[in-house]
């Protein structure tokens, strides 16, 4: 009985031992895909090279946008994140510059991604290969702005730089903010040839298909209306050559027509808005709300293994 019991216990205190080791494991190994490249402060030294998609991927061979330059100045330069292919910094210095047409004397550039790609550490889903930039509404007045007064972070002190939000409160219309030249701006960046999409709010969208005048119009179907994105727009640009493995997203094809005008718009500025209905159910005397099971899938809880294989090589990579 003796020899029994003894058998029991090493028997539990084994199993016991072994799972709290292996719990102990799993906690240590589940370090965030966004903490590790969200602290990289150099790129690869391989060749440029986007890897997987625009919300779940990584970067090679990054390049940095000067935080300044003659037509153009990055805000919220202490994130980081003014890295990007080489295409995409090219792109954003030739748009720079093609504003100047507009009577700009350039832009203000937003976030860009982290030297490596991969997810930030907060504020985005996408910005992981590269691709993507967002570009303010303000007009620039200087490109002289201290590292103080160009930012707008919380994280970093008190927010010195103020954006300009050019979206009515009802997020149905644009409001006395919005001028023809943003129109101009984004028309320019969507005739780019290098543009897959640009994101901005529903309402900015709206005012656009009525104001684009009736000549060729097939420059809209890359705006794409999305949530928020009244203080900026964001450029996504298509995969570019040397980069066999980064996945292109294609065209919104819940458009009929050929300028993304349709109901399928009007429906951001109508139905969307509309308050949810909170999903409750009759339990007796008392009615319950039904709490749906939550499970993560934004870029915030990757974890390396869920990116690109190739990602985890461009984490280990040591210059």
């Amino acid at each position: 009985m003796v020899k029994l019991r003894g058998i029991l216990f090493f028997k539990i205190f084994f199993i016991s031992t072994l799972l709290s080791t292996s719990f102990a494991h799993d906690a240590s190994e589940k370090v965030l895909a966004k903490k590790i490249f969200g602290n990289f402060t150099s790129p690869t030294k391989l060749s440029p090279e986007s890897l997987g998609k625009y919300n779940k991927g990584c970067l090679n061979g990054g390049v940095e946008l000067p935080v300044k330059g003659k037509t153009w100045q990055h805000i919220n330069s202490k994130r980081g994140r003014n890295w990007g292919h080489p295409t995409l910094i090219d792109f954003t210095k030739d748009l720079t510059e093609k504003v100047t047409e507009f009577g700009w004397k350039g832009l203000y550039i937003g976030d860009l991604g982290n030297p490596r790609g991969g997810p930030t550490p907060y504020g985005h889903a996408a910005h992981q290969v590269g691709l993507e930039v967002d570009i303010k509404f303000k007009k620039p007045l200087s490109f002289n702005l201290s590292l103080k007064d160009s930012h707008n972070d919380h994280r970093y002190g008190k927010p010195a730089f103020k954006e300009l939000n050019v979206v009515s409160k009802n997020q149905k219309n644009v409001n006395s903010n919005w001028t023809r030249e943003h129109m101009s701006i984004l028309k320019a960046a969507a005739q780019d040839e290098r543009v897959n999409k640009i994101f901005v709010n529903a309402a900015i969208k709206v005012w656009m298909c009525k104001n684009a005048g009736s000549e060729d119009r097939s420059w809209l179907m890359k705006i794409r209306p999305e949530r928020g994105h009244s203080e900026h727009f964001h450029v996504r640009l298509k995969c570019p050559e040397g980069s066999p493995n980064c996945i292109n997203t294609p065209l919104w094809n819940k458009y009929k027509n050929i300028d993304g005008c349709d109901k399928q718009l009007t429906w951001w500025v109508t139905e969307r808005l509309k308050p949810k209905r909170k999903v409750v159910k009759e339990t007796g005397k008392k009615t319950v709300k039904i709490k749906k099971k939550y499970k993560c899938t934004h870029a915030r809880c990757y974890l390396p293994e869920d990116l690109p294989k190739a990602c985890l090589r461009t984490i280990h990579i040591d210059n």
